[in-house]
């Protein structure tokens, strides 16, 4: 999500002013110098008359501010604590347990309850999953009329390095070749006192 950066311009106003610099050259003789200083005279008077008044200063232009995405905080934010959702679940599926991580900060409701089913699962076996999970594609949106700040978080997740292993022996577990590597899922996280936590996680039988 797509996801934008404003900056604001203040034109500058210009003004300008004209100098002139004359330069009276003395004579020796007597009757040019009075004709001079008559003809000098003549010319200040008459420039007075005739000099532009200086310009006045051209008035200030303000670019409009484009109107700011008033979401894109909370997109942030929503970012950032997807981000963490996902490293909180590959501390705890290397170990196959979420004692000592911060699940339960993460993730509530059914979405805390299946991973804490699916680290059952891998106990019973003995299998922890190893290397990390790849994104793309993520997108952020908001629902309405909802009583706590609610997003929608739609994912391309790519498990391609993600490996179920045995605990014991750290061997690869072989798994179905016709699996899925990269599918969609779609989850819901509402913004309690403490942050963004994930409430829903929905996997899609969709390749992306």
């Amino acid at each position: 999500m797509t996801t934008g950066e404003t900056s604001v311009t203040t034109p500058r106003q210009h003004h300008t002013r004209t100098t002139h610099h004359r330069l009276l050259a003395a004579a020796t003789i007597t009757a040019a110098i009075a004709a001079l200083i008559l003809g000098c005279t003549t010319d200040v008077k008459d420039e007075k008359n005739t000099l532009p008044a200086s310009a006045s200063p051209s008035p200030s232009v303000v670019a409009p501010t484009p109107s700011a995405d008033p979401l894109e905080a909370d997109r942030a934010e929503v970012r950032a604590a997807y981000d963490r959702y996902w490293g909180v679940l590959t501390d705890a599926y290397a170990k196959s347990d979420s004692t000592g991580t911060a699940l339960k900060d993460v993730a509530s409701g059914s979405a805390y309850a299946q991973n804490e089913k699916d680290l059952a699962s891998l106990r019973r076996v003995g299998q922890v999953i190893t290397g990390k999970v790849q994104h793309s594609n993520t997108a952020v949106d908001f629902k309405d009329g909802q009583k706590l700040k609610t997003a929608v978080i739609t994912d391309c997740v790519d498990i391609t390095q993600w490996k179920s292993v045995e605990q014991k022996t750290g061997n690869e577990v072989a798994l179905p070749p016709e699996r899925l590597l990269r599918y969609i899922t779609t989850l819901t996280a509402e913004k309690w006192p403490n942050g963004w936590v994930v409430i829903e996680e929905k996997i899609q039988d969709q390749a992306c």
